[in-house]
């Protein structure tokens, strides 16, 4: 049998091994854009996208080919209640607002700003193209513009949307959870 001082010596030449351990690079490949490439060779955006990536589980995913994870996944959320016929969006989202992230620069920009304002919602203008509007974006991981981002009066994400066509869907009736 092993004493304390016995294992602590053992510990500290393991610890004194490790620190001097060194690896060789590895070589990452992944699909990007219809082909497989180093992604080391990507450029920063698609490397900050790949970084944002989900893992696939292989359980997970043969659950919900099945048909059984989403259900499952419904039961564990609650109940969900259907927004009535009628019920607008201003109604549905109570004192929610929408965020507008937009840029100068941007041709779809004028055409997204329409749209929310179609909703009947108080929207609030986040120009990405200044210090604060960056780090807003960055907070919110906003990614293009325009993208809409339906929040909470506490400031929690309700949906959002990346196009001029998603921004005009937000005021379609759509399920909510209770």
């Amino acid at each position: 049998m092993r004493d304390l001082e016995a294992i602590e010596s053992e510990l500290a030449r393991a610890r004194e091994t490790l620190s001097t351990v060194k690896g060789t690079p590895a070589e990452v490949y992944s699909r990007i854009v219809g082909y497989y490439r180093s992604v080391r060779n990507w450029n920063r955006g698609k490397r900050e996208e790949y970084g944002q990536r989900l893992a696939y589980e292989p359980e997970v995913s043969l659950r919900n080919a099945s048909g059984h994870g989403p259900a499952e996944k419904a039961a564990r959320a609650g109940p969900v209640n259907c927004v009535p016929a009628g019920v607008t969006l201003k109604e549905q989202a109570g004192d929610a607002r929408l965020l507008l992230f937009v840029r100068p620069a941007c041709p779809a920009c004028p055409s997204a700003k329409a749209a929310a304002g179609r909703l009947g919602l108080p929207v609030d203008l986040v120009d990405a193209g200044t210090d604060e509007g960056l780090a807003e974006a960055v907070k919110r991981n906003v990614l293009s513009t325009p993208t809409a981002i339906l929040v909470s009066s506490d400031g929690n994400e309700l949906r959002r949307a990346g196009s001029v066509d998603e921004i005009n869907r937000l005021g379609e009736m759509l399920p909510v959870a209770v």
